[in-house]
Order: structure tokens, then sequence, then C-alpha cells
């Protein structure tokens, strides 16, 4: 094995510059190719993993690896366990080195705790490898690598990726989902989906239920999502659209998403023209939706709002 790194102690060269400076200066991590150190499963050795050759990066460190790595996970007795293949970095001595290593993990399909210490010691994810017991091939492997393009942005093909490149304003391609980090009302790292609505043409538009008559050929907005709310006393509730209508609401239907969570039976979601103490708004617009939660009574079959329940919501509104 031989994995030639630019960017520990020495010269760089113009060639070794270029590299650095196209490709391992786009992100804090990444590969250089869709086929460079993806992990499989080794054919023979137990526990094994097989990481293919190419070239990565990390912390301004640009790795090349020139053949196939092998790894083995430690023996499991029971149960499963998720153990992680990394990119091992350290800056000690003259020179530095990079290995490839395997950190045990636990049952729970997460990252382990792993070196997070740029210019001293730190691990690059490479990969997710599940182990059962009894049995002595890897039963599944998450791919956790990150390619960045000479435009701009990072690609990946699991959603675990979030967990170690999550720093303010990083955006993240996820199996057709666009991600954005950015922190929430506490002022913590959340992940948001910058791709919440898609714009897409109507055919047969009259006005709108809020935001007046859209312009001829204006291609509208789509979004649902679920929420679980407990209805008020009077038995309504409100959605609040992900991301503001820019100009108004055509269309809005919502529909149970499970029984009671406080008991057996089902419920209706049913528009609400009621103001009551919902606020000012209209029932439904830019902003958000007003619900009522029905149940039907029993001996009449008649349907009656129901106050003050734990339910689900799944929704689809339409906007422009």
């Amino acid at each position: 094995m031989a994995i030639t790194s630019i960017g520990y102690d020495g010269t760089v060269d113009e060639s070794d510059w270029a590299k650095l400076m196209g490709q391992a200066a786009r992100s804090t991590y990444g590969v250089a190719d869709r086929t460079h150190w993806r992990v499989t499963t080794h054919p023979t050795l137990a526990r094994g993993v097989s990481i293919a050759t190419g070239s990565g990066w990390g912390h301004g460190v640009y790795d090349t690896s020139d053949t196939t790595v092998s790894l083995a996970g430690a023996t499991i007795s029971s149960g499963t366990r998720w153990d992680m293949v990394v990119a091992r970095r350290n800056w000690s001595g003259t020179g530095g080195s990079t290995t490839f290593a395997m950190i045990t993990g636990t049952s729970t399909k997460a990252l382990p705790v792993r070196n997070v210490n740029p210019g001293s010691l730190d691990d690059q994810p490479i990969a997710l490898v599940q182990f059962t017991a009894g049995q002595s091939a890897a039963t599944a492997i998450v791919d956790l690598r990150i390619w960045s393009g000479s435009g701009g942005g990072m690609y990946a093909q699991d959603l675990l990726a979030r967990d170690y490149t999550n720093g303010a304003g990083t955006r993240l391609f996820v199996n057709g989902e666009d991600w954005v980090s950015t922190t929430d009302s506490s002022g913590n790292q959340a992940w948001v989906r910058a791709s919440a609505t898609d714009a897409v043409q109507l055919f047969s538009i009259g006005a709108t239920i809020a935001g007046g008559q859209p312009p001829a050929g204006t291609k509208f907005l789509v979004q649902s999502g679920t929420q679980s709310a407990t209805a008020d006393g009077g038995g309504y509730a409100r959605v609040t659209w992900p991301v503001a209508f820019p100009n108004g609401l055509l269309f809005v239907i919502g529909m149970s998403g499970d029984e009671y969570s406080t008991g057996g039976g089902g419920v209706t979601i049913a528009s609400s023209g009621n103001q009551g103490a919902h606020g000012t708004a209209a029932w439904g617009d830019r902003f958000s939706w007003v619900y009522a939660v029905l149940s039907q009574d029993a001996a009449t079959k008649n349907y009656g709002r129901i106050g003050g329940k734990l339910h689900r919501c799944n929704w689809i509104a339409i906007g422009w």
C-alpha cells in the first residue's frame, strides 16, 4: 500500500498547488471521483471491507492511494454493530501521514466518536459498515463520501453525511434534495431543505383562495408535509407552511395521518372558515391554514369538532 500526500510538512510545487487549490480548497472533506475510496465487502476476509484506490482530501491535505486497502472489523458476539471506515490524518512528526482505519461503533446506526483535531489527528468519514453476529461478511454499507464540484456545492449519497459536514452555510445535495445548514430559533445548528417548493405549470386556473387572481402563465409552487398537533378547545389546529408562498394560496387539502395518539378512533381533517381565536387571517393564506378536527358520533353518524386531541395531519398545498 502506498498513500502519497500533499499538504503536510515539505515543499509544495506547482502541480501540488493545482491539486490543493483546484480540489481540496472546495470543501473541508471530499473525494475526487465517484469511484475513489469506495468501500465494498471483502470477498474472503472475515468482517472485511475493501477501500478502492483514488484520491481524497481533508483540512488542506490531499491524499492519493494507489492500492486497494483491506480492513477488518473487530469480532461481534451478538446482535449488530455499526463501524466506521475513515481516512486518518496524523500531522505529528516530520511529514505527517494518512492511513485508513476502522472505528468500532455501537448497535445504533450513527457515526461513532472520531478524532476531530485538524493539524494533530483527524478522521475523515468514508463509510458506515454493519456487522452481524454469526455472519462473516458485512451486512450493510452506508456511503459517507462527499464530492465537491468545480462550480461549488457538494453531493453525498446518504443523509448521514450531514453529521460530519454541518458548518453554518454548508449546502449539500443528497438523493435529489438540496439541504442547507443553518441555525434554529435557539441558535443551534439545523438542516433545512432549500428546495421546499417546486414550480409547476397548472391549467384552468380561476381566482385563488387567498392572494387575488394570479397572472396568466403563472407557475405554481407545491409544498407537502405532515405534522403532529393537538386541536384547541374548539377542535381547530393550524398548519404553517415551511416556506410562505410569495403571493397567495390556490388549493390545500389535508387528511388524517393516523389514529388518535391518545386513544382509539380516527379523525377527519376539514377546512374551516371559522375565524374565532385563530387570528385575523382567512382560514387559508400564503402563510398557513386552519382546519377542523372532526369525529363521528356513533349513534347519529354526524360529525362534530373534537377539541384537545393529539392527531396527525398530512397536507398538500399549492400556491404562487
